[in-house]
């Protein structure tokens, strides 16, 4: 499926959102290689502790990894494709499907989600004192309609099936904003698009502009709700598709793409106009020990300086790993938010914001 990339009209809501101040942030995409829920706040609160996560833990069961999650509300009612990718409906039951997924309020549970509502315990129990913001992230309507199939074919090529697949996502996404807010903190919401990338056509009913205008009602969901927009893809780079939903904060593998991006023409206009852009510079692999934040820090640095202002530009980013961590080892963890905050530094001294004492 290919997605048109036509100039749209801006959706962006005005409102009086708490202020957020990037400059070099540094957080997580979502999941991390914990079994021990405990483990992974604690590493949360270790490693991210000014824009903590909720971690997603997909080596606890399939129902953690990120489309299970999504799909977690109709898990009895689907089963794993024996062939392909994704999960189909279980013969005779899409009607029962399609009517929880209209009735859904969005609700992560301990089963799908043990991360979420630990992590909030810890926010109210002040583990995060130093938190500047709160971050969380659902799988958008794309891509997850892509992966549940009903007689051969995905939610995607059925524009009913990803209508229902669409609302629940805004429900997902509004449950875990009022959740989270709660704390008194900026929110960030990021929607995960790897979908956004595909290019393989599909015949399907549900036109290209319908499944990014989808998109860009969610991603304006969140901002009614008061939160940030996040829009991550650490696909190949469809940065043009990306502009043209308009997030807040646009997420991607910068280890791959960084000098990409910077060609977009959209790019200076997205941040000048107040976008913020969460660099993944980070790759999500084993064994970053050798990896040289400066080494890092100088290509942004030289790819930013050919496309305009570094300063300014260091001031609307954000330092992320390319993807996230689920299925490393732990011992990445440390390894990869330690390089993330080595670059952070960097980022941050440019950028203008004076070292906490």
């Amino acid at each position: 499926m290919r997605f048109t990339t036509t100039p749209s009209h801006s959706i962006r809501t005005p409102l009086n959102r708490t202020p957020f101040d990037p400059a070099g942030a540094v957080t997580g995409i979502g999941s991390l290689p914990f079994t021990s829920v405990e483990s992974a706040i604690c590493s949360v609160a270790e490693f991210s502790p000014e824009t903590p996560f909720w971690p997603q833990l997909p080596r606890l069961s399939e129902q953690e990894s990120a489309i299970g999650q999504g799909l977690g509300i109709v898990a009895h009612l689907i089963e794993s494709r024996s062939e392909g990718y994704g999960y189909q409906v279980r013969e005779g039951r899409i009607d029962s499907v399609v009517e929880i997924l209209h009735r859904s309020n969005g609700e992560l549970t301990p089963v799908n989600a043990a991360g979420f509502s630990a992590f909030e315990e810890a926010l109210s129990s002040g583990v995060f004192r130093s938190a500047k913001a709160v971050k969380g992230q659902t799988e958008g309507p794309i891509t997850l309609s892509s992966y549940l199939f009903h007689g051969g074919r995905p939610f995607l090529s059925d524009p009913a099936l990803f209508s229902a697949i669409a609302f629940h996502v805004s429900q997902i996404i509004c449950w875990q904003i009022d959740r989270l807010r709660s704390a008194g903190l900026p929110v960030l919401l990021f929607v995960d698009e790897p979908a956004l990338c595909l290019e393989v056509p599909v015949t399907t009913a549900v036109s290209e502009q319908q499944g990014l205008n989808a998109l860009a009602v969610t991603l304006n969901d969140i901002r009614t709700r008061g939160a940030y927009a996040g829009l991550h893809c650490c696909a190949a780079r469809p940065f043009e598709r990306m502009f043209h939903v308009k997030p807040d904060i646009l997420s991607f593998d910068a280890h791959e793409g960084l000098e990409l991006f910077f060609a977009d023409p959209h790019a200076l206009d997205f941040v000048y106009q107040g976008g913020t852009v969460a660099y993944g510079l980070l790759p999500t692999k084993r064994h970053l020990s050798a990896i040289d934040a400066a080494s890092i820090f100088i290509r942004w640095l030289e790819a930013a300086t050919r496309a305009g202002d570094p300063q300014r530009l260091a001031q609307r980013a954000m330092i992320t790993a390319t993807c996230g961590l689920g299925l490393l080892d732990t011992s990445s963890v440390a390894e990869t938010f330690h390089a993330a905050h080595g670059v952070s530094k960097l980022i941050r001294s440019l950028a203008g914001v004076p070292e906490e004492e």
